[in-house]
């Protein structure tokens, strides 16, 4: 597949954006397990069970995580074609 240096210059800028998005996140992130002391991983489980309360960190944790997620995958797919 070729692709003209406008669509490969499109592709490159994605890319920054996604990584720009994705350190964003990993830092809220990041900030948050340190304010409550417990990794991502621990969070979802108790935050999926029902055993936090309500607050909104809780729910920005929730929603930072699952937007990293998807931002991870769409620059893992735009790679490749950015070489």
């Amino acid at each position: 597949m070729t692709f003209t240096t406008e669509i490969k210059e499109s592709l490159v800028r994605e890319f920054n954006i996604c990584s720009t998005t994705i350190n964003y996140y990993k830092k809220q992130i990041s900030a948050l397990e340190k304010k409550y002391h417990m990794t991502t991983a621990l969070f979802l489980v108790k935050f999926e069970k029902g055993l936090l309360g309500d607050e909104k960190d809780f729910f920005d944790w929730y929603a930072f995580h699952k937007l990293l997620s998807s931002w991870t995958s769409i620059r893992k797919a735009i790679q490749p074609f950015i070489k």
